[in-house]
């Protein structure tokens, strides 16, 4: 067993990027490390760590944490640790002692020399892979769409642009107010998979009602890989150690007092919500759980969705919204999601906006007297915007507001620019509606009133759940043969056997027994999809609906088929009863209603006649509309008109009362709308969506998927053992091969299915979409490139033209910089591949073949032939090597001078337009100025040091043909 001593310097085999590792902790089997150079640490059990000890020797040249190179003149060893006595070049006198604790984080290392050298040498065939990947790396770093090529979304333009909006800020703490169905989720998704891929955000706490706990959970694995851990009561007291009441209270003393003894807050050590990174509860476990402790966890994001449940008033704000507060107030950024902004309440929304920055809107009378002059500015922005050309009224009105631009039509562009920018609500929120988003389908509603079985008439004291769903009153499926709902079904099935239908109930009961009487009793090929099924089941369930040959006519959901699936290839939508929610009928109809729909909707509602249903069906259709068009206001519609309807669930209506019912919705609809309408924001809806940068993206992405990783991933599965079975012109089923030596990343025992075409993930989820970002992908990268394999191989050229024994090198040089994720380092200094071919006198002839030309030339040599070589040539190959540091590191020097420059241009513009922007509007918060200024300052030091390290070298010896 290897003996470790806390503050030893360490260098990681498996990971060499993350720099010199210091022993920080030891137990009995575990030992943790943290790599300064990185602000990242790693545990090992301590008998199997891929660890290397770092010492130098006399002679050795070392570099301090205050960047001070010296030459070692001796090395002592004090309780298990180095102390080098060493002196600046040129000053043997001035000796100083080093002890190893204060050595430079970062270290240069030429492992690849040193294998090579030292005949540890890798085939063929893992060196050209090695290469590959490192090329594969730089170019998905240098990537502008970097974070948004790996869901698996359609590409759809003001997802992508707001996601590229915000996902760039630091810490951003806006509001995603799109309208029902525009996708606020996805946007979400898309802004949490780009900050943690990038390293901008860590730790996410996502609040959602509990209805949405599983929509919720379900959307981050199929679609952006994410894994949340769902919290709840239960998982908290699993997490509590069993200790008594007695032990805790003596406990939490004892912690209080040495915390006041030291003048610290008490230690959040045991706390449960820093178990894990990504977390997902519901706002019921929000109102119970220790709020203080939950605040405490350090989250760079926390996501709220349905903000507009949280109450608020200035005298009583309700419970829930004081405990986001609570969080949002801790947390460095903040996404609220919500349909309905500020048109349905101007006390509602500023309650939102002080969530998002307390500082910014202070008191409600100050964001009342900025929304009375805000308006016009919204109507200006419309009328520039929708005017061809531009009366001199409206060019007074816009330079009464812009006294400093020429306003005119050749500058149409500036201007409008300039509005948003001076008094855009961009910075803080987000909206998109219908009337500004193009490429929905209509929706028709078909009504089919049926008569109502006797078995089915109902006590006027029966529950609402027995009163809507009849059917719930039978413990089995005798109610299906005398329901005339089924045999409606049943013809309707036979009417469009040739289209795909998705039926939507409320019960999974309900769903089980229907799908039951249809499949064996009338022996239709129908697939089902309920709560009980677990997410492998459901995902066959959903494969076999979108599978368009021998796959199922239909679909039948319990309400949860509503809840984040996409059924867009299907038109038909038959609704076996109807909701009282009407944001859940939203929901279900959503499930068809989605950007891409390239048929319109039919919706099919069979009802009762004189009941419960009819109410329901005729309230909807008539009063509200909701079936034929998306409907925002639709919960305030049944707040207001409940007194009236729910009276009529519950007894035999008559029609007259359902005729006033729908008269009195229809006038509440009306003026909802006409105020929603009003408040409609031209300005806001400008600054949610720039189409020319929303079609850059989308152009960006669909070129991505061109770039296909499976060609590269398919040689990454030969050499690690991975078997791979064809399953279809765009999948390709992979499972663990007999030969596989390690655990691969991302591949369960059981296989999985992947793609590489966005159309078949969008209709499949039960395969995985294989992208670039994916982390089987990342994951096999990391791990190829982490190890040893590929670094060092000698090969046997087959040239003709080439004279038999010459010697060729090589040699692949990386040039990066070691800094925190969160710096994004990488926009200004990918990782770069160098590539210098060697000849016998040490010229670099690599632009006469390149790298894919030679190696289509380049085969394999047996090991003792080739160890032979490099024995017999390892004064040549050493003296090569060597000779050419300094043309590498020249070439180096240029890269990294570039990239400075780069970034200098590129932070000093940000920071001026931002520091420009928060002189005209107060949504520009101080702490993005600051975190701009500290992040330049950190990467012209990070920039600075980046290192210029051989990563790969090739021998290459020409033979007979």
């Amino acid at each position: 067993m290897t003996d470790f001593t806390p503050g030893q310097r360490w260098l990681s085999e498996s990971e060499t990027e993350l720099g010199l590792g210091i022993i920080k902790e030891l137990d009995y089997r575990l030992v943790t490390v943290e790599y300064p150079a990185v602000e990242e640490e790693r545990t090992y059990a301590i008998n199997n760590a891929p660890l290397s000890r770092v010492t130098f020797d006399t002679g050795d040249t070392i570099r301090t944490e205050g960047e001070l190179e010296l030459t070692v003149a001796e090395v002592n060893e004090l309780n298990g640790l180095k102390v080098y006595m060493a002196h600046p070049a040129g000053e043997p006198d001035n000796i100083q002692p080093v002890p190893e604790t204060l050595l430079g984080h970062t270290l240069r290392l030429n492992s690849a020399m040193d294998r090579l050298l030292s005949n540890q040498l890798s085939s063929n065939r893992w060196f050209e892979l090695r290469v590959d990947a490192l090329n594969a790396h730089c170019v998905q770093q240098q990537s502008r769409i970097k974070g948004l090529r790996g869901p698996r979304i359609d590409h759809i333009g003001h997802q992508l642009y707001i996601a590229d909006q915000v996902a760039n800020r630091y810490a951003p703490r806006v509001l995603l107010a799109d309208e029902v169905g525009l996708g606020k989720t996805i946007e979400a998704g898309l802004i949490l998979h780009q900050q943690l891929l990038t390293g901008r955000a860590s730790r996410v706490l996502v609040v959602v009602p509990p209805a949405l706990v599983h929509q919720w959970f379900v959307e981050m694995v199929r679609r952006f890989n994410l894994h949340f851990s769902i919290f709840d009561r239960e998982r908290l007291d699993a997490l509590q150690p069993e200790t008594s009441i007695k032990d805790m209270l003596a406990q939490i003393i004892a912690e209080e007092s040495i915390a006041e003894e030291k003048g610290e807050a008490p230690s959040n050590q045991d706390n449960p919500f820093l178990t894990e990174q990504l977390i997902l509860c519901s706002t019921d476990f929000l109102a119970e759980c220790d709020i203080d402790e939950l605040a405490a966890a350090d989250w760079d994001l926390l996501v709220v969705d349905e903000a507009h449940h949280l109450e608020w008033s200035e005298d009583a704000p309700s419970e829930g919204y004081l405990r986001v507060e609570a969080v949002a107030r801790q947390a460095r950024g903040l996404l609220l999601l919500t349909a309905t902004p500020e048109q349905l309440g101007l006390e509602s929304h500023f309650a939102r906006l002080r969530l998002l920055d307390p500082d910014r809107y202070p008191s409600l009378a100050a964001f009342r007297e900025e929304q009375s002059h805000y308006q016009e500015i919204a109507q200006l922005a419309g009328d520039l915007h929708d005017q061809p050309s531009w009366d001199a009224d409206l060019i007074s009105r816009a330079q009464a507001l812009l006294p400093d631009m020429n306003i005119d039509d050749d500058n149409r562009e500036a201007v409008l620019a300039e509005l948003l920018d001076r008094s855009g609500p961009g910075r803080v929120m987000f909206r998109n509606t219908r009337h500004n988003i193009a490429g929905f389908p209509l929706r028709t509603v078909h009504g089919y009133p049926l008569p109502l079985p006797d078995e089915y008439r109902y006590d006027s004291d029966e529950s609402l759940e027995g009163q809507l769903h009849p059917e719930s009153l039978y413990h089995d499926d005798r109610w299906c043969a005398l329901d005339p709902r089924v045999s409606w079904l049943e013809q309707f099935f036979k009417q469009h056997r040739h289209d795909k239908v998705l039926v939507i109930c409320a019960s999974r009961h309900t769903a089980s027994d229907l799908h039951a009487h249809c499949n064996y009793k009338l022996g239709m090929n129908i697939a089902m999809f309920h709560e009980d099924m677990d997410l492998i089941e459901r995902d066959r369930a959903a494969a076999f609906f979108a599978d368009e040959v021998d796959g199922a006519q239909a679909l039948i959901c319990s309400e949860i088929g509503s809840e984040g699936r996409n059924f867009q290839f299907a038109h038909h939508l038959v609704l076996l009863d109807l909701p009282l929610n009407p944001d859940l009928l939203e929901q279900r109809i959503g499930r068809l209603d989605r950007i891409g729909q390239r048929e319109d909707i039919q919706i099919h509602v069979p009802y009762f006649e004189g009941h419960a249903q009819e109410v329901l069906y005729r309230w909807y259709h008539e009063g509200m509309n909701a079936f034929e068009h998306t409907n925002p206001a639709g919960h305030d519609i049944y707040l207001r008109s409940r007194d009236a309807l729910e009276p009529l669930l519950s007894s035999d209506p008559e029609y007259t009362a359902i005729d006033a019912l729908v008269e009195e919705t229809r006038v509440i609809t009306d003026e909802l709308h006409t105020l929603m309408e009003t408040g409609r924001d031209r300005l806001l809806e400008l600054s949610s969506c720039d189409s020319d940068k929303a079609d850059a993206l989308k152009a960006a992405l669909q070129e991505a998927d061109d770039s296909s990783p499976l060609p590269f991933m398919q040689r990454v599965f030969d050499r690690y053992g991975v078997d791979q079975e064809e399953h279809s012109d765009t999948a390709v089923i992979l499972k663990p091969g007999p030969h596989m030596r390690d655990a691969f990343p991302g591949l369960p025992d059981e296989g999985i299915t992947m793609t590489d075409d966005r159309a078949t993930a969008l209709s499949r989820d039960d395969m995985q979409f294989m992208t670039w970002e994916h982390p089987m992908v990342t994951g096999s990268m990391e791990m190829l490139l982490g190890e040893d394999r590929g670094k060092a191989a000698v090969s046997l050229l087959k040239n003709p033209r080439i004279k038999a024994g010459t010697l060729l090198i090589e040699a692949i040089y990386t040039v990066e910089s070691m800094a925190p994720r969160h710096l994004q380092a990488d926009r200004f200094l990918p990782c770069t591949v160098i590539r210098h071919l060697l000849d016998g006198n040490g010229k670099n002839i690599s632009q006469a073949i390149s790298h894919d030309g030679l190696s289509q030339q380049c085969h394999k040599m047996d090991k003792p032939l080739s160890r032979k070589i490099v024995s017999s040539q390892k004064p040549l190959l050493e003296k090569l090597l060597k000779g050419n540091e300094a043309a590498a590191a020249k070439e180096a020097e240029a890269i990294i001078a570039s990239s400075l420059e780069a970034m200098r241009k590129e932070q000093s513009h940000e920071l001026a337009r931002l520091k420009a922007l928060q002189a005209k509007n107060p949504a520009v918060r101080e702490e993005e100025v600051t975190a701009l200024e500290n992040q330049t300052a950190q990467l012209e030091k990070l920039l600075s040091n980046a290192q210029c390290q051989l990563n790969a070298v090739r021998v290459i010896v020409a033979g007979g043909e």
